[in-house]
């Protein structure tokens, strides 16, 4: 067999680590909107291509793939949600369930012949969905006597589905296993997130078609696993998670699933060049499909002036690489057609985002827009309620108004007709709609723009050039908290010191109690953001006194 690590990619959750496995691609996250259950919309699998399919494990995972299969050869055989209970005191039962279930199945078979015939048709997936070791890990840490215990009773599990399976087949070597994690998990019992010790799950592969491991002089990798797992010696093999669908595709005999972006593993396999070169010709086509029809519906959707193609796989270049391909499968050039096909990958899954996130600047420029003008309209008020900076006269007579209002309308209209014209997502009129009363109500505020402007332009330049610099750092401050947590250590410490600046510039007799009630709260709360983000142990006190100090 051969073993390497698999790469998920974020959210390390178990709906679309499994879609990634067995679909093939990498879900959108608006999944979670559905509480990572349902479908929003139906996907191939490898379930869906197999003749027959047959699965057990849990009820959150395996009914969404025979959801919306093209036929009834999915079956599934789930224990009770009521099981799946994170504060159990040994969640292993539910991986020997499976275990057990797996055993009776094929001893029932011997004595139904429909089943019996079914299982020994090819292109077959016997699918064993393992919860015991999340849930575990989740109640009681993967350094845990119990994780331990269930990784052994997992183990042991593996071993005898495997023994009943070669004994089934008459050790007849047809059988191809695949071993691997929807995700990883943190010492802390978390998974969610981007930390290597989330997106990197182990990936095991034997038994038919598989190729036999290879012995490494040197390899280097970033993480410890080759030195932890003590196989220094043996070649690691390296894949995207996606990856393993078109793996466990190609070594049972069925098309890559329609929504596949990922890329065949070829040193997984043991077979013949022209195999692995008509395989990759096949990954390539395959991709390459979903590159035009993703490239045709935004074609369709955008006006002819304003779409751009993308010029790195234009229709000709497509052609051309694809009739060279073929010619070198054709002179027995396996290599050749083998890297060129990767190329070819490449360059259509480099397409297939650019047009996924064609709309990302447009988007993000409304988006962006309406936050300005949230942020613009929000700092006005506060210097029109709280400050002596501004006349107390009308900001616009009513001639400006009606002006500003039937300007305002207009450019509403012209949004919904072009959005209208390219027949847009409802979610695009929110997006470009938005920015225009938020930015109505700030120009009407114009009056008191024009008093802040010239009190700035009054002041002397190093306290306009202090104010512009305090109003940055504040900003960057924001920014940089959402990469490190103990930048609000920071801007809380300056909030704490603002009373104290304060009293100190304006020349007050006394500092009020309020003054020091803020500047003690602010410290005392600069300095949860050092803390960890996911404690060990649960702390009830903590948490509690928390929420009593932002109360406070």
């Amino acid at each position: 067999g051969s073993w390497g690590v698999s790469h998920t990619h974020v959210p390390t959750e178990s709906r679309p680590g499994h879609v990634a496995l067995i679909a093939g691609f990498y879900e959108d996250v608006s999944a979670v909107a559905k509480g990572w259950k349902e479908n929003p919309v139906e996907f191939d699998s490898v379930f869906n291509e197999s003749k027959y399919t047959w699965s057990w494990g849990s009820p959150d995972i395996l009914p969404m793939f025979a959801k919306g299969a093209s036929g009834d050869h999915i079956y599934t055989y789930c224990y009770s949600a009521e099981k799946e209970d994170f504060a159990t005191q040994d969640a292993s039962k539910l991986d020997t369930w499976v275990f057990d279930s797996v055993k009776d199945f094929f001893h029932s078979a011997q004595n139904n012949q429909t089943l019996l015939y079914r299982l020994n048709e090819d292109k077959i997936v016997l699918f064993l969905h393992l919860l015991g070791l999340d849930t575990n890990g989740h109640a009681h840490r993967p350094s845990s006597r119990e994780y331990k215990m269930n990784v052994k009773r997992v183990d042991e599990g593996v071993k005898e589905i495997v023994s009943i399976l070669e004994g089934f087949y008459g050790n007849d070597g047809q059988t191809a296993f695949v071993f691997t994690s929807d995700h990883g998990m943190t010492d802390w019992g978390s998974h969610g997130a981007g930390h290597p010790s989330e997106t990197l799950t182990p990936l095991v592969a034997w038994g038919a078609g598989v190729s036999y491991s290879q012995r490494a002089a040197s390899q280097y990798f970033e993480d410890d696993f080759l030195k932890e797992w003590k196989l220094e010696n043996w070649k690691r093999l390296d894949v995207n998670q996606a990856d393993v669908a078109p793996l466990m595709a190609s070594l049972i005999g069925i098309p890559f699933p329609l929504n596949s972006v990922g890329t065949l593993p070829l040193e997984y396999l043991n077979n013949s060049d022209v195999f692995k070169a008509e395989s990759m010709l096949t990954n390539a086509v395959q991709i390459l499909e979903q590159f035009k029809v993703k490239m045709a519906q935004k074609k369709e959707t955008t006006l002819s002036f304003l779409f751009t193609p993308f010029k790195l796989l234009s229709e000709s270049k497509q052609l051309d690489i694809l009739r060279k391909i073929r010619l070198f499968i054709h002179q027995q050039k396996y290599s050749e057609a083998i890297t060129l096909s990767k190329t070819l990958i490449s360059l259509a899954l480099e397409g297939l985002s650019y047009y996924h996130t064609y709309d990302r600047v447009f988007l993000g420029t409304s988006v962006v827009m309406g936050f300005m003008g949230w942020t613009s309209y929000v700092t006005l008020v506060i210097i029109k309620m709280h400050t002596s900076l501004t006349r107390t006269t009308k900001n616009i007579d009513q001639v400006s108004t009606a002006f500003l209002s039937y300007g305002f309308a207009i450019a509403g209209i012209l949004i919904v007709v072009f959005l209208v014209i390219q027949t847009c997502p409802w979610m695009y009129y929110v997006y470009c709609l938005l920015p225009l009363p938020v930015w109505y109500a700030v120009v009407s505020e114009f009056k008191t723009v024009q008093d802040l402007l010239t009190f700035l332009l009054s002041c002397p330049l190093s306290q306009s050039t202090g104010f512009f610099f305090l109003f940055a750092l504040g900003i960057e401050i924001l920014v940089l908290s959402f990469f490190y947590r103990t930048m609000l250590t920071f801007g809380l410490i300056a909030f704490a010191g603002w009373p104290l600046m304060h009293h100190r510039t304006q020349g007050s007799s006394g500092i009020k109690i309020t003054a020091l009630s803020w500047t003690l709260l602010c410290s005392l709360l600069a300095i949860f953001p050092m803390m960890p983000v996911v404690g060990r142990e649960s702390d009830i006190a903590l948490v509690t006194g928390a929420g009593l100090l932002t109360l406070l």
